[in-house]
């Protein structure tokens, strides 16, 4: 096992397009750490300099005490699995497992143990024989992940392993990769645009957009505290609400409230000793960010709760809850960096300049349906807020 070091990587194409900007991070020995964002943004070339498959222009990266940016791949003591698998056609599960050890010339013995083994730990006991066009997506999975096990590296690499698979088997795979991992405790990088695999698989999460490192923090951190504007629409399914809004003096001007388009929610003392810096922003617009968890039906929650009536859109009744769409007069947010996420939707937010649709999780009891007319209970000791001009989160 190894950490590996980012000291300041950058990657620039010819045609001047910069990849990676400036990247300073550490993955520590035997952590696994997840690289996500939008496609495009940077993360499978961040990977692949790793790897030794794309050069570095600027910066150093290490693994362990040495200095990488010069050694050929194959020298780097690192084991990778691809998208496609990359496996063999023509050759046996078995040949597949043991193509790398071959190379290395070790004694046929020590082969077939190292193989079995692996074997063993992803139950391919009986597949060993058979080649990659009999298998299923599942099963070439796990032969990819055998062959990068038995080399024994020091760093493990996966490139998005569960693109190819359907929802039900990558579901299952998300727990066979990291359970293999904390079993085998090898220091691990793995790179995906899915959130929901990122905040279900990693001990850390390094959110990265257009290049540019966003913020590094185990999964429930990313939920709880996200850095600016980016992190908190990639992080979260339905992502959070974000809107503008602006900290006024309530009716009798002893406490702050929040303007939210037509509507006044009190800024308690929980949320402003949470967030003193929210009274710098005196009569000033600030960006709020609701999860969709942060409402309830006010019939049925009400306690801490403020409300706000709503005329519910549309409703999605899941079993085990129900969410709910409904708007607010208030202008939604999108910053400059979070476009790239909502491409399909800007021109409904331009169409409704003025009026936010909220995503809301109700309890599965809620009764709402598409046009009630209702009270909407928000937990406002929960908002997110955020600067409108620099897109960072004010906290203190």
């Amino acid at each position: 096992m190894a950490h590996v070091t980012f000291s300041a990587v950058g990657k620039r194409y010819d045609n001047g397009f910069e990849a990676v900007k400036d990247l300073n991070l550490e993955i520590e020995q035997g952590e696994f750490l997840v690289m996500v964002g939008p496609s495009g943004c940077g993360k499978s070339t961040t990977l692949r300099m790793i790897a030794g498959l794309e050069e570095i222009t600027s910066g150093e990266i290490k693994i362990g005490d040495k200095v990488i940016n010069n050694l050929p791949p194959k020298d780097r003591d690192i084991a990778m699995v691809f998208q496609n698998y990359a496996l063999y056609p023509h050759m046996t599960v078995f040949d597949n497992v043991a193509f790398a050890l071959k190379l290395q010339k070790l004694d046929k013995a020590e082969i077939r143990e190292r193989v079995n083994n692996a074997a063993r730990i992803l139950e391919l006991e009986e597949l060993l024989d058979r080649k990659p066009a009999k298998l299923s997506g599942g099963q070439r999975q796990r032969v990819a992940m055998g062959r990068a096990i038995v080399r024994r590296p020091q760093l493990f690499l996966l490139d998005e392993p569960l693109s190819n698979l359907d929802a039900k088997l990558r579901v299952q795979m998300r727990g066979e990769i990291t359970g293999l991992q904390r079993d085998v405790g090898v220091t691990t990088f793995y790179v995906t645009h899915d959130q929901v695999e990122a905040m279900t698989m990693a001990d850390r999460v390094a959110v990265i957009n257009r290049g540019v490192l966003q913020q590094v923090a185990p999964p429930q951190t990313l939920f709880d505290d996200p850095e600016n504007l980016f992190v908190a629409a990639f992080i979260g399914s339905p992502s959070m609400n974000l809107m503008e809004a602006a900290v006024t003096p309530d009716a009798v001007g002893e406490e702050l409230s929040l303007a939210l388009g037509s509507h006044r929610l009190t800024l308690t003392a929980e949320l402003l000793k949470k967030r003193p810096a929210l009274r710098n922003y005196f009569n000033r617009k600030v960006v709020v960010g609701l999860r969709p968890k942060d409402f309830e039906d006010a019939s049925i929650e009400t306690g801490r709760y403020q409300s706000i009536p709503a005329t519910i859109d549309n409703t999605e009744a899941l079993g085990y809850e129900v969410i709910a769409y409904f708007d607010i007069d208030a202008k939604p947010v999108v910053s400059e960096d979070a476009l790239d996420l909502h491409a399909d939707e800007a021109l409904s937010l331009q169409l409704r300049e003025d009026t936010t649709q909220i995503a809301a999780r109700f309890s599965p009891r809620s009764r709402v349906r598409a046009g009630d007319r209702v009270e909407v209970a928000v937990d406002v000791s929960s908002a997110h807020f955020f600067d409108p001009d620099t897109g960072l989160a004010i906290r203190d």
